[in-house]
């Protein structure tokens, strides 16, 4: 008699611990040589740093900011305080770990010795990736709604992010998003045009607002002033600036849940970035005039769709 064989089921993967007294995941890729228990290490500051206000995204106004942030000489809107530790480019790819210590902060990029007092922490799953930033913890493409995004676990696992969770500790009830002109120098030229993503939410911001207000800002139709600048680089190397627009409004059609006569109706600001769709993560910037804001990386890599 044919007995049909029972399905196997997999375990449960346990949730990844939280470190007390933050709420936050460590970061999902553990570094090759494994990452210590969290239960023994001492609490990170609850406070931040005096001269830093949560609330104020910038002393200037976006206008004067935006004309010293992009000029060759430095004034305190534009010249970093906070992080002190060298940058890394994305595209290489590598760890970023602390050299000097087998566990780092959670919630800071680049990533800082466990210990190390910092004025801002920001959730891990939305930082870059300190083990590889060329794989986002967060697998998300901007097109979508952020309810598609998938978080990516040391183990291999995709599984739903928590996003009513907030971003960052502590809590602010405004934040500026600016691009990452260290890795994403084509996001940060149209942001230089379009401005900066601000995000506001009563009792703090979350990350579903975040992502939320990232998804709408890049689905704005593109204004006649956005065409003059792409007709104007128009160049030998480039005779025909309107066709990778062309192609990634394409691909735009083909890939979002919009009908195809409502996708193909408008280009959109995400057209102008081309290859450019999936999320590679924000970190803090904290500057000499004591404001702060988060700076936006795309990257130009496909992200697996998954109900």
């Amino acid at each position: 008699m044919y007995r049909p064989r029972r399905a196997r089921r997999l375990p449960t993967p346990r949730s990844v611990p939280q470190h007390a007294g933050t709420g936050f995941i460590h970061p999902i890729r553990l570094p090759i040589f494994g990452l210590p228990s969290f239960d023994d290490s001492p609490c990170m500051p609850q406070i931040p740093m005096a001269s830093l206000n949560l609330n104020t995204p910038s002393a200037l106004g976006w206008q004067q900011h935006a004309a010293t942030h992009f000029a060759p000489f430095q004034t305190p809107a534009n010249t970093p305080a906070w992080p002190q530790v060298p940058h890394v480019p994305f595209e290489e790819g590598v760890a970023v770990v602390p050299a000097d210590s087998r566990h780092w902060t959670p919630g800071t990029f680049p990533p800082l010795p466990f210990g190390t007092p910092v004025p801002i922490h920001i959730h891990p799953a939305l930082i870059p990736n300190p083990m590889n930033p060329t794989i986002p913890q967060l697998q998300w493409d901007v097109l979508h709604a952020p309810e598609q995004a998938r978080l990516y676990t040391g183990r291999g696992i995709i599984k739903k992010p928590v996003l009513k969770d907030t971003v960052s500790f502590p809590v602010a009830d405004k934040i500026w998003v600016c691009a990452d002109e260290d890795n994403c120098a084509l996001l940060a030229y149209w942001m230089q045009i379009w401005g900066p993503i601000v995000v506001e939410k009563d009792k703090g911001v979350n990350m579903l607002t975040l992502l939320d207000a990232v998804h709408n800002y890049f689905m704005v139709p593109l204004t006649e002033l956005d065409f003059r600048v792409i007709r104007r680089s128009r160049s030998p190397i480039n005779p025909s600036p309107y066709t990778p627009l062309a192609q990634a409004a394409i691909r735009r059609a083909n890939d979002s849940y919009e009908l195809r006569g409502i996708a193909t109706k408008e280009f959109k600001r995400i057209d102008a970035l081309g290859v450019f769709r999936q999320w590679g993560g924000v970190r803090p910037v904290l500057f000499q005039d004591g404001t702060w804001k988060l700076l936006l990386t795309l990257l130009p890599y496909s992200v697996p769709r998954v109900a």
